[in-house]
């Protein structure tokens, strides 16, 4: 049912998914969609899944948990009343359509394809004349825009409208556009500093960026103004009085609330996803408007998250409001990190990266993107987590094919679809092209008047090896800019006879007049590395992690046996790390083994806590453990797991 792209149905343009070609402030440009093909065995796959497994099994469940009877009974179609106890649940149906509309760019199906217009007729059919949608607060009897503080009218929206743009960009898709459209109207007519306008903003920020993209697409500078006047009207405390119910409290911090985006100068306790989606919708506000207090802002912000960042590239601390913590508050068993903060993180390091062209925001894209999003769903595409510890002490965790609360599982979904799209850009206003993510792939770049076929072949992230391609239709001068991670102190660039050792966590420009055939090769040695973490993290007092390249490591107890791995002990000068074995029912892997410890943990009288004076455990015997990448753990049944081990000199 499904097969490789070429169907009428599809769209014929150029397809970008964050469209900044006539953003005045942005320095490079995405090279679209639909023009790069992704054909490794890491990310390939992945794909291959979303179209074969996931969204159709997401698809089912939109069913049976009705949310897309909700879009049913309010247009007529059924009768009843509201499913669900959630009042975003909309959102998920539309992260949904967004991920399949961009996802069948990649891979047809026939069956998603009838699904995917099925959901749009559905969603059309229970939009109100005036153009409110919104299954929640119309089937429950609640009154518009009462409580936006939590009612999510606007989020919902937000998400109503990425929908309907990638549908029209992918699909050539009119019908959600216009319900879409219709809406972002009437909230043009609703909100704003006007006479008899509403002047607060939703509880949950997600309609900035949408409405930043809906003016890309169609140029009406109202939708323009109205991001601007969501950004900045919010932290003035007007967003937690918009809670007329008074059913839940709304703190001004946990929405974040409590200072305007231009003066925050922290934001530990506010809730994660509804932060970093705010930075989004602000970085794609200043592409277009050059705003320089603003961009500021976002970098101060940008630093001030690096010190909330888990090793995983996970964002939020606190299981209490899914919450930013004090910086160096990263505790690993309790970690929340959910899937969708990842996703948002990838989101915004992706805008700001547009905005500057420094490396330092691919870098922790990339990790971000290789660890914390992809822990997030399993390796077949059919079950995810929510929340992402880097310790399962009990072995308790699992994915679940579903959450009541479900926006993670769409969220990544979505990621996954558009993730192709951020792995080459070209400049504006200069012949460059950039080479952010090592991802075996080929494309087409049109620069300036001259189509250039680009391809990457590596076995990245398990091989540092990449041989870079370039093939313009003419002999053309022009900057091939290669990203060198930071991690890579050994990294080489060759071509012909010229080697270069280029600078880490910058990228390496390398100019000269390309012909067909030209190869670049690129060598970043990936080589297994403990690390330890700043001493005012006190969860990772005297412990040590593993990272190989863009990959962190974590220990499964499934991998370890004959001991409990909550026992294992480093000591860095011995630890010997090296590739191991192919890991069971993990095909293709590698693996990181190293020599350790077991410590004596026998504790014959049951105390928990001795004198000084008494002797300490000792180290009872050498193991040798495993190690496998975060992003892969329990996809083998549940088990106990550590990224940070215990680590002494």
């Amino acid at each position: 049912m499904y097969t490789a792209t070429g169907c009428n149905e599809l769209s014929t343009g150029d397809v970008h998914v964050v469209d900044v070609r006539r953003s005045p402030y942005a320095r490079l440009v995405p090279v679209p969609l639909n023009k790069v093909v992704v054909k490794d065995q890491f990310w390939r796959p992945r794909i291959l899944n979303l179209v074969s497994k996931t969204l159709l099994l997401q698809y089912e469940f939109l069913e049976k948990t009705g949310r897309l009877d909700n879009f049913r009974v309010a247009s007529g179609k059924r009768v009843g009343s509201y499913v669900g106890g959630f009042w975003f649940n909309d959102s998920d149906v539309y992260k949904w359509a967004e991920a399949s509309s961009y996802a069948l760019i990649h891979v047809w199906s026939s069956e998603l394809y009838e699904k995917l217009v099925s959901a749009i007729r559905d969603v059309a059919g229970a939009q109100e004349p005036d153009g409110y949608i919104n299954t929640f607060v119309r089937l429950r009897g609640l009154g518009r825009w009462e409580n936006l503080a939590w009612s999510h009218e606007l989020y919902c929206g937000g998400h109503l409208i990425q929908a309907a743009i990638a549908a029209r960009r992918a699909l050539g898709d009119g019908t959600l556009f216009s319900v879409a459209t219709r809406f972002a109207n009437l909230l043009v007519e609703t909100f704003g500093h006007g006479e008899g306008k509403l002047r607060t903003a939703d509880g949950h920020p997600e309609v900035e960026m949408a409405l930043v993209e809906l003016y890309r697409e169609v140029g009406d500078r109202r939708y323009l103004d109205l991001a601007n006047f969501f950004v900045s009207v919010r932290g003035r405390g007007l967003v937690a009085q918009a809670n007329k119910s008074g059913t839940f409290p709304a703190s001004p911090t946990y929405l974040v609330d409590h200072e305007p985006i231009e003066n925050m100068s922290d934001f530990a306790g506010s809730h994660a996803v509804r932060a970093l989606y705010l930075f989004t919708g602000a970085t794609d506000l200043y592409l277009e408007t050059g705003d320089a207090v603003l961009w500021n802002a976002l970098k101060r912000l940008w630093r001030r998250a690096l010190m909330k960042t888990y090793i995983t590239g996970g964002f939020g601390s606190r299981y209490d409001g899914e919450a930013f913590g004090e910086d160096y508050e990263l505790p690993n068993d309790r970690a929340y990190s959910e899937a969708c903060a990842a996703v948002a993180g990838v989101m915004w390091a992706w805008r700001m990266f547009l905005a500057s062209g420094e490396a330092e925001y691919m870098d922790v894209l990339e990790r971000v993107l290789y660890n914390a999003a992809l822990a997030g769903i399993s390796l077949d595409g059919t079950k995810y987590f929510y929340v992402n510890p880097l310790a399962d002490y009990f072995g308790k965790h699992e994915r679940q094919p579903w959450y009541e609360c479900a926006c993670c599982p769409p969220n990544i979904a979505r990621l996954i679809a558009y993730m192709p799209s951020m792995i080459y850009a070209v400049s504006k206003g200069e012949p460059r092209i950039w080479v952010n993510l090592f991802v075996e792939s080929e494309a087409t770049v049109n620069l300036s008047g001259c189509a250039v076929k680009i391809s990457v072949e590596t076995g990245y992230p398990w091989s540092g090896k990449a041989l870079i391609r370039v093939s313009p239709e003419r002999v053309e001068e022009f900057s091939l800019m290669i990203r060198v991670p930071k991690w890579a102190s050994e990294a080489k660039v060759r071509i012909g006879k010229s080697v270069f050792e280029p600078r880490p966590g910058e990228y390496f420009e390398l100019s000269r007049k390309w012909d067909a055939g030209d190869v670049v090769e690129v060598i970043i040695p990936l080589k297994p590395t403990l690390v330890s973490a700043h001493p005012l993290i006190e969860a990772n007092w005297s412990r040590a992690a593993i990272v190989r390249g863009p990959l962190v490591y974590c220990v499964e107890q499934v991998d370890n046996e004959g001991y409990d791995i909550n026992y294992l002990v480093v000591k860095p000068s011995e630890a010997n790390l090296r590739e191991g074995a192919e890991p069971q029912q993990l095909s293709g892997v590698v693996a990181i083994d190293g020599d350790g410890y077991v410590l004596d943990h026998t504790n014959k009288d049951g105390e928990l806590y001795h004198s000084y004076s008494t002797p300490q455990p000792r180290l009872m015997k050498r193991v040798v453990f495993r190690a496998i990448p975060y992003c892969l753990w329990n996809n083998r049944g549940k088990t106990k797991m550590q990224v940070w081990l215990k680590a002494i000199a």
